[in-house]
């Protein structure tokens, strides 16, 4: 949490801070049932999810839910998430990259479910 709040997000890497990386791919891997012990309880697990903590093992999924954690907290604090390209051009590029992504452009892997879901929470403009 004291991460999260000093930097505004959660994507840590090796080199950012190992002890804490290492922490996070153990909670991944205890959620996911490759480490069997110690178990997490769903306290732990709720506090997690709380912090949007993404538990896919798979990089490129933790990164859309990283950038869907940033959108999330400019929607908090604004009520909207029509970024500036100028005041955040890698939100904004991301954001740009979703619309695309539900409009099926050429080239651009389709919105899965849970992504359409979580982007309707924040009254995405599609």
């Amino acid at each position: 949490k004291d991460y999260q709040d000093d930097k505004g997000h959660l994507r840590v890497g090796q080199d950012d801070n190992v002890n804490l990386y290492e922490w996070m791919d153990t909670q991944r891997k205890l959620y996911h049932g490759i480490v069997k012990k110690p178990v997490l309880t769903d306290q732990q697990i709720e506090k997690l999810e709380e912090m949007y903590f993404c538990w896919s093992l798979d990089g490129k999924e933790r990164a859309w839910h990283e950038k869907y954690t940033e959108a999330v907290e400019f929607y908090k604090e604004h009520g909207h998430i029509r970024v500036q390209k100028k005041n955040n051009s890698s939100l904004y590029n991301w954001i740009e990259s979703q619309g695309k992504r539900y409009k099926e452009t050429k080239g651009q892997k389709p919105l899965s479910e849970e992504e359409l879901e979580l982007l309707e929470q924040i009254d995405f403009p599609f």
